[in-house]
């Protein structure tokens, strides 16, 4: 036995094994344990584009709970911030976050437990450090026919053919151009 472990490529072998089953728990644990990210909170029942502008000079910044960002979305959809996105180490380096959806009214917060995710993008000029994430949501009975209505070849595009959405809860009957 002793002849075993004084053999230079079982030693190599041993140690090479080490490294990679400590490397794997690791990206095990960063895969299924990631960041929090952003808790976002819509009006109740809220159905529409969301557009939330981060590193705007001159807006407040965002409160922090239970190391989620704080968002809360008015009714037209808008929020501009001073803070910077969540998804970044202070290196630079992504992080994989997760995010958390509840609803708001006078009666008080819930989760969103039929929330739909609607499709997203994020615009930023060049040479500037303010960006504007945009997405859609909706309910999970309304997301297709809410898609065909208010999302699906409804594009309104600036002078740089860059869409904009209109921000806000959609209006029954309404194309939101």
């Amino acid at each position: 036995m002793k002849k075993l472990f004084s053999n230079k490529l079982f030693k190599t072998i041993f140690i090479s094994l080490v490294v990679l089953v400590i490397s794997y728990m690791g990206l095990i644990w960063y895969a299924f344990y990631p960041e929090k990210g952003t808790r976002y909170l819509f009006p109740e029942k809220y159905r529409g584009w969301v557009c939330v502008t981060y590193n705007a000079k001159g807006f407040p910044p965002l409160k922090k709970e239970n190391g989620f960002l704080l968002v809360k979305i008015p009714k037209n959809g808008m929020v501009k911030t001073s803070s910077p996105v969540n998804t970044y180490s202070k290196e630079g380096y992504y992080i994989p976050t997760y995010d958390e959806h509840y609803y708001y009214s006078d009666k008080g917060t819930r989760e969103a437990k039929e929330l739909a995710m609607g499709g997203g993008f994020t615009v930023q000029e060049e040479g500037s450090d303010e960006f504007t994430s945009y997405f859609w949501i909706s309910t999970k009975g309304n997301s297709k026919s809410d898609y065909e209505q208010y999302v699906k070849d409804v594009p309104k595009m600036d002078d740089n053919e860059i869409i904009e959405p209109v921000c806000g809860q959609w209006v029954k009957g309404e194309k939101n151009e």
